[in-house]
């Protein structure tokens, strides 16, 4: 505005304010005519006048300067100054437009908003947020956790991030959605909402404390199985829905056969879920294990030794290192001196000992086959005593190396061994009585034997060489593989009362 002197008495003047909204400040500078202490009144429209006091007189080099500000003027308000008693000098009068202040305002309380993480909260709560003289938009700030809508849709803004509402000038009522947000933490959250703008005092609405809990999710383990001897399977579950699992499950120590418990071990959703979990069971099932007999060969006229304890055999499928001891042997035929050549089927079973457990394996056992040889032909009684390592003084046909009453002769027509003692006592050569009036004499007889002779002699009388003799004697022959068995029989002349029998071995 310009200015104006009003020298002598005071008069009024009009004064155009339009285009400042009614703020003003007025300043202009004032001298009176008396020392006495005089005042100013002004008065602009229809505002509340005020009043200035002043001391400056006429007589002073310059004039005091007054100040005044206004607010809510008309445009065109006619300013009026006056003196309260005394004329004054009033020169230098200044009018300033002032914009008018911004102001933001907001009203509503805001509701509890609890919910579960990762679900924000169902029923957003709101208030309402207006503006005026506003150089730019409401920025509307929620506290840490929540989030914040102008348009009660979908469109909110993520967690803690601000929206704006309106652009400038004058911003009507306007409601503002509040709620959690989805990826919220687990906790209790507080704050205010704080509604700014540019030159504008804060606004702000305080929210009530709202809980975020846990979100239940479920696991439940897998059943698994491995053979034993094998590497665990990785642990697996099912789970309700996705989570950020961490940890892993665990199992009951163990690596035998049988079940296993299954437990959570330390598989953990985090701190923003709750976890329920089911267990299930690991079972380590048998591992198949084969044993197979060893295949033997003999010849026929050796004894073979089977049943429990034997070593002939053959496994796979062991692990760790372990190892069997022992297995039962059995034959369908075959292990006797007396059973003929040809094959036998050799089963084993009751594997035992060394450092595996039968109870971790399926076992499958598989025979093999026992061969009987026939025996070698034997030529003479020397080609015999050298087979049995007979040597020197020893290897004659009458020496007797096993101390048994039997000479090499006897034995090598029996088919028996000189250096193991079989005697007279032997089973291989038996006197009895026979049916009716008869006596017997059952022997056996080597196969293959040359260049020897024998004869069964009966006889009444043991004090007499002269009355042994083979009248009447019958041989009756019976193949037992390697060796023949032969039974003599003499029938009693009427009135004996005794027969004697033997059997004579010798070369010619």
């Amino acid at each position: 505005m310009g200015s104006s002197s009003l020298p002598g008495s005071i008069t009024s003047r009009s004064l155009d304010l339009s285009g400042n909204n009614g703020n003003f400040t007025l300043s202009f500078k004032v001298k009176g005519w008396s020392t006495v202490e005089s005042g100013i009144k002004v008065t602009v429209g229809s505002l509340p006048a005020q009043t200035v006091n002043y001391t400056s007189i006429i007589t002073s080099s310059s004039y005091e300067t007054k100040t005044l500000s206004f607010t809510g003027g008309q445009a065109n308000s006619t300013i009026r100054l006056e003196t309260t008693n005394k004329r004054a000098f009033i020169d230098d009068v200044i009018v300033t437009a002032s914009a008018p202040a911004p102001s933001i305002t907001v009203s509503g309380s805001l509701l509890a908003l609890n919910t579960v993480y990762g679900t924000a909260s169902a029923n957003p709560s709101s208030f309402t947020v207006s503006g005026a003289n506003l150089a730019a938009g409401i920025t509307v700030v929620p506290p840490a956790g929540f989030e914040v809508s102008a348009t009660n849709t979908n469109n909110f803004a993520g967690g803690g991030s601000s929206i704006i509402v309106g652009s400038g000038g004058t911003v009507a009522n306007t409601t503002v959605f509040i709620r959690l947000a989805a990826g919220t933490d687990v906790g209790t959250y507080s704050g205010n909402m704080v509604c700014s703008s540019v030159g504008a005092t804060d606004a702000t609405v305080a929210t009530v404390a709202s809980t975020v809990s846990a979100r239940p999710v479920s696991v439940t383990a897998n059943l698994l199985r491995k053979t034993y001897g094998a590497e665990d399977p990785e642990l697996t579950f099912n789970a309700s829905e996705s989570a950020p699992f961490s940890g892993a499950l665990a199992r009951a120590a163990g690596e035998s056969v049988g079940i296993y418990v299954i437990t959570q071990g330390d598989l953990s959703a985090g701190p923003n879920y709750t976890l329920s979990f089911t267990g299930n069971n690991f079972e380590i099932t048998r591992k198949s294990l084969n044993i197979t007999a060893a295949n033997l060969t003999k010849t026929v006229g050796q004894t073979l030794g089977l049943g429990a304890g034997q070593t002939n055999f053959t496994s796979s499928g062991l692990v760790n290192g372990e190892t069997i001891g022992s297995v039962t042997l059995t034959a369908s035929g075959g292990t006797q001196a007396e059973d003929l050549a040809g094959t036998y089927t050799l089963t084993p079973s009751e594997a035992t000992g060394g450092t595996f457990s039968p109870s971790n394996y399926s076992t499958i056992y598989n025979s093999g086959t026992l061969t009987v040889l026939d025996a070698p032909t034997i030529v003479t009684i020397e080609d015999w005593a050298a087979q049995k390592g007979l040597v020197g003084d020893n290897a004659l046909p009458n020496a007797d190396p096993d101390g048994d009453g039997m000479s090499n002769l006897m034995e090598y027509f029996l088919g028996l061994e000189p250096m193991q003692s079989g005697g007279t006592n032997n089973s291989s050569m038996l006197v009895a009585p026979g049916p009716g009036s008869t006596v017997t004499m059952t022997y056996r007889r080597a196969k293959g034997v040359t260049n020897v002779s024998s004869a069964v002699q009966a006889s009444t009388d043991l004090s007499s060489s002269a009355s042994w003799g083979t009248n009447g004697v019958q041989e009756e022959v019976v193949d037992k593989g390697s060796y023949e068995e032969v039974t003599a029989t003499v029938t009693n002349a009427p009135g004996e009362m005794r027969k004697f029998m033997r059997l004579k071995v010798s070369q010619p």
